[in-house]
Protein backbone atom coordinates (compact mmCIF):
# COMPACT_ATOMS: atom_id res chain seq x y z
CA UNK A 1 0.00 0.00 0.00
CA UNK A 2 1.03 3.60 -0.54
CA UNK A 3 1.07 6.17 2.30
CA UNK A 4 2.33 9.65 3.06
CA UNK A 5 2.67 11.82 6.16
CA UNK A 6 1.10 15.28 6.20
CA UNK A 7 -0.18 18.15 8.28
CA UNK A 8 -3.91 18.68 7.69
CA UNK A 9 -5.14 22.24 7.23
CA UNK A 10 -8.03 23.22 9.48
CA UNK A 11 -10.63 25.95 9.83
CA UNK A 12 -10.86 28.77 7.29
CA UNK A 13 -7.67 27.70 5.50
CA UNK A 14 -9.12 24.22 4.91
CA UNK A 15 -12.40 25.67 3.61
CA UNK A 16 -10.58 28.15 1.36
CA UNK A 17 -8.28 25.45 -0.05
CA UNK A 18 -11.23 23.18 -0.86
CA UNK A 19 -13.11 25.99 -2.63
CA UNK A 20 -10.04 27.21 -4.50
CA UNK A 21 -8.94 23.80 -5.81
CA UNK A 22 -12.51 23.05 -6.95
CA UNK A 23 -12.74 26.44 -8.66
CA UNK A 24 -9.39 26.03 -10.45
CA UNK A 25 -10.24 22.53 -11.66
CA UNK A 26 -13.62 23.66 -12.96
CA UNK A 27 -12.44 26.91 -14.61
CA UNK A 28 -9.20 25.71 -16.18
CA UNK A 29 -9.60 21.95 -16.63
CA UNK A 30 -6.77 21.29 -14.20
CA UNK A 31 -6.29 17.97 -12.38
CA UNK A 32 -9.14 17.80 -9.81
CA UNK A 33 -7.03 17.97 -6.68
CA UNK A 34 -10.12 18.62 -4.53
CA UNK A 35 -11.46 15.15 -5.40
CA UNK A 36 -8.26 13.30 -4.53
CA UNK A 37 -6.87 14.53 -1.21
CA UNK A 38 -7.81 16.64 1.82
CA UNK A 39 -6.14 20.07 2.21
CA UNK A 40 -2.67 19.50 3.63
CA UNK A 41 1.00 20.10 3.33
CA UNK A 42 3.31 17.13 2.97
CA UNK A 43 5.71 16.18 5.75
CA UNK A 44 6.99 12.86 4.31
CA UNK A 45 6.55 12.10 0.60
CA UNK A 46 4.58 8.99 -0.50
CA UNK A 47 6.16 5.63 0.25
CA UNK A 48 5.17 1.97 -0.07
CA UNK A 49 4.80 -0.36 2.89
CA UNK A 50 2.61 -3.04 4.45
CA UNK A 51 0.41 -2.89 7.60
CA UNK A 52 3.32 -3.75 9.86
CA UNK A 53 5.42 -0.98 8.30
CA UNK A 54 2.76 1.71 8.66
CA UNK A 55 2.16 0.62 12.28
CA UNK A 56 5.87 1.25 12.90
CA UNK A 57 5.66 4.72 11.32
CA UNK A 58 2.55 5.52 13.37
CA UNK A 59 4.22 4.44 16.63
CA UNK A 60 7.19 6.72 15.89
CA UNK A 61 4.92 9.66 15.02
CA UNK A 62 2.77 9.17 18.15
CA UNK A 63 5.88 9.17 20.31
CA UNK A 64 7.14 12.30 18.54
CA UNK A 65 3.79 14.13 18.90
CA UNK A 66 3.57 13.24 22.60
CA UNK A 67 6.71 15.33 23.21
CA UNK A 68 6.01 18.25 20.85
CA UNK A 69 3.85 21.34 21.27
CA UNK A 70 1.90 22.80 18.37
CA UNK A 71 3.43 25.91 16.75
CA UNK A 72 1.96 28.82 14.76
CA UNK A 73 2.46 29.41 11.07
CA UNK A 74 1.03 31.73 8.45
CA UNK A 75 -0.31 30.89 5.00
CA UNK A 76 0.28 33.95 2.85
CA UNK A 77 -0.09 34.21 -0.91
CA UNK A 78 0.93 31.75 -3.58
CA UNK A 79 3.95 30.27 -5.27
CA UNK A 80 4.85 27.90 -8.09
CA UNK A 81 7.20 25.04 -8.77
CA UNK A 82 8.02 25.57 -12.43
CA UNK A 83 4.81 25.70 -14.45
CA UNK A 84 3.35 22.39 -13.28
CA UNK A 85 2.39 23.17 -9.65
CA UNK A 86 0.83 26.19 -7.93
CA UNK A 87 0.50 26.30 -4.17
CA UNK A 88 -0.60 28.23 -1.11
CA UNK A 89 2.62 29.44 0.47
CA UNK A 90 3.35 28.51 4.04
CA UNK A 91 5.12 31.74 4.88
CA UNK A 92 8.50 31.07 6.38
CA UNK A 93 7.94 30.12 9.98
CA UNK A 94 11.12 29.04 11.74
CA UNK A 95 9.07 27.18 14.37
CA UNK A 96 6.98 25.24 11.81
CA UNK A 97 9.98 24.43 9.61
CA UNK A 98 11.93 23.25 12.64
CA UNK A 99 9.02 21.09 13.85
CA UNK A 100 8.57 19.47 10.43
CA UNK A 101 12.29 18.82 10.10
CA UNK A 102 12.36 17.23 13.58
CA UNK A 103 9.43 15.01 12.60
CA UNK A 104 11.19 13.96 9.39
CA UNK A 105 14.47 13.31 11.22
CA UNK A 106 12.66 11.29 13.90
CA UNK A 107 10.96 9.08 11.30
CA UNK A 108 14.15 8.70 9.25
CA UNK A 109 16.23 7.83 12.34
CA UNK A 110 13.72 5.31 13.72
CA UNK A 111 12.30 3.64 10.62
CA UNK A 112 15.29 2.16 8.79
CA UNK A 113 13.47 1.15 5.59
CA UNK A 114 11.69 4.44 4.87
CA UNK A 115 12.93 6.42 1.82
CA UNK A 116 14.80 9.65 2.51
CA UNK A 117 15.12 12.81 0.44
CA UNK A 118 17.53 15.72 0.94
CA UNK A 119 14.69 18.11 -0.02
CA UNK A 120 12.29 16.98 2.71
CA UNK A 121 10.93 19.87 4.75
CA UNK A 122 12.61 22.55 2.61
CA UNK A 123 9.47 24.28 1.30
CA UNK A 124 6.23 23.89 3.20
CA UNK A 125 3.28 24.42 0.85
CA UNK A 126 -0.29 23.33 0.15
CA UNK A 127 -0.72 22.57 -3.57
CA UNK A 128 -3.81 24.08 -5.22
CA UNK A 129 -3.08 22.96 -8.80
CA UNK A 130 -0.82 20.21 -10.11
CA UNK A 131 0.15 18.61 -13.42
CA UNK A 132 -0.62 21.80 -15.36
CA UNK A 133 0.34 22.56 -18.93
CA UNK A 134 2.10 25.87 -19.63
CA UNK A 135 -1.15 27.37 -20.90
CA UNK A 136 -3.08 26.27 -17.81
CA UNK A 137 -0.27 27.56 -15.61
CA UNK A 138 -0.46 31.05 -17.16
CA UNK A 139 -4.22 31.19 -16.71
CA UNK A 140 -4.14 29.86 -13.16
CA UNK A 141 -1.33 32.31 -12.34
CA UNK A 142 -3.47 35.25 -13.49
CA UNK A 143 -6.41 33.94 -11.47
CA UNK A 144 -4.30 33.49 -8.32
CA UNK A 145 -2.80 36.98 -8.65
CA UNK A 146 -6.30 38.36 -7.92
CA UNK A 147 -6.69 36.17 -4.81
CA UNK A 148 -5.69 37.30 -1.32
CA UNK A 149 -4.82 34.38 0.91
CA UNK A 150 -3.82 35.07 4.50
CA UNK A 151 -4.45 32.59 7.32
CA UNK A 152 -3.02 32.22 10.82
CA UNK A 153 -2.73 28.50 11.52
CA UNK A 154 -1.31 26.09 14.08
CA UNK A 155 0.75 23.08 13.18
CA UNK A 156 -1.21 20.99 15.65
CA UNK A 157 -1.54 17.65 13.90
CA UNK A 158 0.35 15.08 11.87
CA UNK A 159 -1.63 12.65 9.74
CA UNK A 160 -1.02 9.47 7.81
CA UNK A 161 -2.89 9.23 4.50
CA UNK A 162 -3.39 6.01 2.55
CA UNK A 163 -4.02 5.69 -1.17
CA UNK A 164 -7.22 3.90 -2.15
CA UNK A 165 -7.26 3.58 -5.95
CA UNK A 166 -6.84 7.25 -7.07
CA UNK A 167 -7.89 8.89 -3.79
CA UNK A 168 -5.87 9.58 -0.63
CA UNK A 169 -7.89 8.95 2.54
CA UNK A 170 -7.00 10.01 6.05
CA UNK A 171 -5.88 6.90 7.92
CA UNK A 172 -4.74 8.44 11.22
CA UNK A 173 -4.64 11.93 12.74
CA UNK A 174 -2.22 12.50 15.61
CA UNK A 175 -2.56 15.68 17.68
CA UNK A 176 0.50 17.52 18.94
CA UNK A 177 0.49 18.81 22.51
CA UNK A 178 -1.30 22.07 23.19
CA UNK A 179 -2.39 24.03 26.22
CA UNK A 180 -6.00 23.05 25.59
CA UNK A 181 -6.52 19.56 24.14
CA UNK A 182 -8.07 19.52 20.67
CA UNK A 183 -9.80 16.49 19.18
CA UNK A 184 -9.36 16.41 15.39
CA UNK A 185 -10.60 12.92 14.49
CA UNK A 186 -14.18 13.67 13.43
CA UNK A 187 -13.28 16.72 11.35
CA UNK A 188 -11.89 14.48 8.62
CA UNK A 189 -13.86 11.28 9.09
CA UNK A 190 -17.01 12.66 7.45
CA UNK A 191 -15.33 15.12 5.07
CA UNK A 192 -15.54 14.45 1.34
CA UNK A 193 -12.31 12.84 0.16
CA UNK A 194 -10.00 15.13 -1.78
CA UNK A 195 -5.99 14.29 -3.52
CA UNK A 196 -2.45 14.42 -4.85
Amino acid sequence: MKYFVAHLLTGDAKTYHERLTRDIAYRYGVYPLHERVVPHFTVKAPFECDKEGISEVERVLRSFAHNEFSVPYIIRGFGKFGFRTAYLDVHRSPEAVSLVRRAIRTVNDNVSWIPRSPLEGNKLHASVARFMTRKQSRRVGRYLSAQHALFNQRLDNIAILKKHERVWKVETVISLRSESPVFLGSQYEEAPILAL
